[in-house]
């Protein structure tokens, strides 16, 4: 015999090649959607942190007010165009996070619709549409009157 009979090694190479990347692939589809929704809590978050700096600003921007009009009827002037001008800047600052907390909520809305993922509910829905998640939860903690 001049030449070797043909092996079944190739052949068990390409059989098997198909068999790994099948897990290969699955995990890192698992991967994908593990990454999304952390991107998708991330968005949540940066919103939420935004509209939290939006109400504090505008809290303040209150008591600016306030404290500039005591300060034009008191006649320190100087003291009250400080005043207006930190009322501008923090204006702004409201402005700027009201701007930014919207992209953060687009952005998260597109990566829930565009990853197939389940919208958390929103603290800014009313309670009758979230009541479905909490009934569980308050209808256990309810206590019997022993009377």
């Amino acid at each position: 015999m001049l030449f070797p009979a043909p092996s079944l090694a190739p052949r068990r190479r390409r059989m098997t090649a198909p068999l790994l990347a099948i897990p290969l692939v699955s995990m890192a589809l698992a991967g994908c959607s593990s990454v999304a929704q952390d991107v998708r809590d991330y968005y949540r978050q940066m919103e939420h942190n935004y509209n939290e700096a939006k109400e504090k600003a505008k809290v303040e921007a209150m008591s600016l007010e306030g404290e500039s009009r005591m300060l034009a009827t008191s006649g320190e002037f100087q003291k009250y165009r400080r005043a207006q001008r930190e009322l501008e800047r923090i204006k702004a600052w409201e402005e700027r996070c009201g701007k930014q907390e919207e992209r953060f909520q687009k952005a998260a809305v597109w990566t829930e619709d565009h990853f197939h993922l389940q919208h958390p509910p929103s603290a800014r829905q009313p309670d009758a549409a979230r009541e479905g998640i909490s009934a569980a939860p308050s209808a256990t903690s309810e206590t019997k009157d022993p009377s």
